[in-house]
């Protein structure tokens, strides 16, 4: 059926705008507002509306409205992704953070480790980490380990608890790690169990994360190619909600792109060869 591209106001992008920054944190660019419109219009006709107006008014008061926000939120993000994105900071966790967070549990008589992937769209990087953890040997059967993926997105969700994923989300990969932790599904690969043992995955909202992360205190949290989409004062509320749910020496890693030198001044950073994290002041 053909959909018929409705067009979209000023005012109607405004106010779009104003709602998606306020309930998401995100921040649609000036000029994306044709591309908006050819995105939602569809939305418009299976729910017929006959204006942008309509569509905002219906966002906010209507009943179906929560239902309708998760028809939105795929619309207007980005969810490219794929497992092993930005090694240099892999490393990083694998041979810097890892070994460090083990000492330090240890010398505390702790065995629990907690590691939260903020925006974790389809999974690739929670299921990542667990295969560093398993390959770095730090953290063996008797400790506690859980990986938390975390997004507003219920669709990638569904996709990450399933973890069956095309030869192209591998292409960073080490060959030999995509045989020794997935299985061939066809012409796909599936997560094998020792993976989805250490994972899971809730929805939530990075601007009320404590409602999605079940009153846990978080050793490291990664939130990586998020807070470009976010206004920098989004940020500081983001961040804030990070130190929240962590400990004093608690490791956040961002995006190689992504800084904390104008929102933040909880979290000091470490840099390292090809990579910049932060660690929870003490």
């Amino acid at each position: 059926m053909m959909v018929e591209k409705i067009a979209m106001q000023a005012e109607e992008f405004r106010l779009i705008k104003e709602f998606v920054a306020d309930s998401f944190g995100l921040v649609l660019e000036e000029g994306t507002q044709r591309g908006l419109a050819a995105k939602l219009s569809p939305r418009l006709q299976e729910l017929r509306l006959k204006s942008f107006t309509e569509y905002y008014s219906y966002l906010k008061f209507s009943p179906g409205r929560s239902t309708e926000w998760q028809r939105l939120v795929p619309l207007i993000t980005n969810n490219e992704t794929y497992f092993f994105r930005e090694s240099g900071q892999l490393s990083v966790l694998a041979q810097e953070v890892l070994p460090a967070l083990k000492e330090r549990k240890l010398a505390r008589g702790e065995r629990t480790l907690r590691i939260l992937s903020a925006g974790c769209s389809s999974g690739e990087e929670a299921y990542t980490i667990a295969m560093l953890l398993l390959e770095s040997g730090c953290f063996s059967w008797d400790w506690d380990v859980r990986i938390t993926g975390v997004d507003i997105d219920a669709r990638v969700l569904d996709a990450a608890r399933q973890g069956v994923y095309a030869q192209r989300a591998f292409w960073a990969t080490e060959p030999h790690l995509v045989e020794r932790y997935l299985r061939r599904q066809d012409d796909k690969f599936a997560v094998r169990d020792i993976l989805r043992k250490w994972t899971s995955f809730a929805q939530g909202n990075l601007l009320e994360l404590a409602d999605s992360a079940a009153g846990e205190q978080f050793d490291v949290i990664l939130c990586r190619n998020v807070l470009i989409y976010f206004a920098d004062q989004t940020i500081k509320r983001v961040v804030d909600n990070f130190g929240a749910l962590q400990s004093p020496g608690g490791y956040l890693f961002l995006g190689h792109s992504e800084s904390l030198s104008r929102t933040q001044a909880s979290y000091l950073p470490l840099r390292f060869p090809g990579a910049i994290i932060y660690q929870k002041r003490e």
